[in-house]
């Protein structure tokens, strides 16, 4: 396993994160019994993945990943993640901590920036949870270039999650990753293998699950004309296999952890054994640098349709997005 700095904080994380969204989340992924899911991430910590990623918001995920770490808490590092709101802030971090069974969390993000919240406010509340030892250290998730620079002048913020992959181009095109390399902020890619559509096992629309609910009928590389140039993607992505004898999944999450500069570690669901092998076959290997060019600029061609200033990945407006509300009864 590789592993690298988490911005300014003094934690080593593995280039790939576990990313939990889907263990007991049955309402956007189907069911996945809880049994394999503490038996995947087991495995991967002893792979040597060391950071875990949950959130409150993803039904009960929490309460799988808190089972599943019990005797391997000195081993992971634990993100969560919860509302912009100040006063809840507090009291969401209080029902992380319980849901997982630890003391406190290594990094702690803010999920969604609520336009209507001042970001200073948020990050307040933020410094005071961290102040407190209720979290070592604090980020954003989703938050725009401009947010992220109110953010950090307020406090030191140590990682950025963002949705990025060969389709999903936001945080190149509106400069976040450039605004996280200035202020050595973190940056953790999730969707990092496009919900799926990157590991080649989604060759045509009747591939997609069409379970009522299932995330990726509202997301955004899954319609239309995104969905046919995300599939001129994949076929891209058959010949690089082919050239460097790996998958499809190990191509493309390799592009993700090795071809720009800044990025700290890629979010991946892993569900069992054989997606873990396959996503760590990502890891100690480099392609010519020629084709991570080629892949970088086809991608940022075929995916020239989305407007990243209005829409998140998932088809909703920004000013929209209301987390708090989502989480009003936790």
């Amino acid at each position: 396993m590789e592993y690298r700095k988490l911005g300014n904080s003094d934690l080593d994380v593995s280039v790939i994160t576990l990313g939990t969204w889907s263990y007991g989340c049955t309402n956007y992924w189907g069911e996945i019994p809880e049994k394999e899911a503490i038996e995947a991430l087991k495995k991967s910590v002893d792979s040597g993945i060391n950071m875990i990623d949950t959130a409150i918001g993803y039904s009960d995920s929490e309460l799988v990943v808190g089972k599943a770490i019990k005797g391997l808490r000195d081993k992971v590092s634990i993100v969560s993640k919860g509302g912009a709101s100040p006063k809840r802030i507090p009291v969401l971090v209080e029902h992380s901590l319980q849901r997982l069974g630890i003391d406190y969390l290594d990094l702690y993000l803010v999920h969604y920036p609520d336009l209507a919240v001042p970001i200073e406010e948020t990050i307040e509340a933020m410094a005071k949870i961290q102040k407190e030892g209720k979290v070592r250290y604090i980020g954003v998730s989703n938050f725009n270039s401009e947010q992220l620079e109110r953010a950090v002048a307020v406090a030191p913020i140590t990682a950025c999650q963002s949705a990025y992959n060969l389709m999903w181009r936001e945080i190149e095109a509106m400069g976040i990753l450039d605004t996280c390399i200035k202020h050595n902020i973190a940056m953790l890619t999730y969707s990092s293998l496009g919900q799926g559509l990157f590991t080649g096992s989604i060759r045509s629309k009747r591939d997609i699950p069409q379970r009522e609910g299932d995330i990726r009928t509202i997301t955004l590389f899954f319609k239309d004309e995104a969905f046919d140039n995300s599939l001129k993607m994949v076929d891209i992505l058959d010949g690089l296999a082919a050239k460097y004898k790996k998958t499809v999944a190990q191509v493309a999450l390799n592009w993700v952890i090795y071809n720009k500069p800044g990025i700290t570690t890629a979010l991946v669901g892993i569900i069992n054994i054989q997606q873990l092998n396959d996503n760590l076959g990502a890891i100690g290997w480099k392609m010519e640098q020629s084709d991570y060019d080629m892949l970088t600029e086809k991608g940022r061609q075929l995916s020239s349709m989305f407007d990243y200033s209005a829409y998140s990945m998932f088809g909703m407006k920004w000013e929209e997005i209301k987390v708090d509300d989502m989480l009003a009864n936790c």
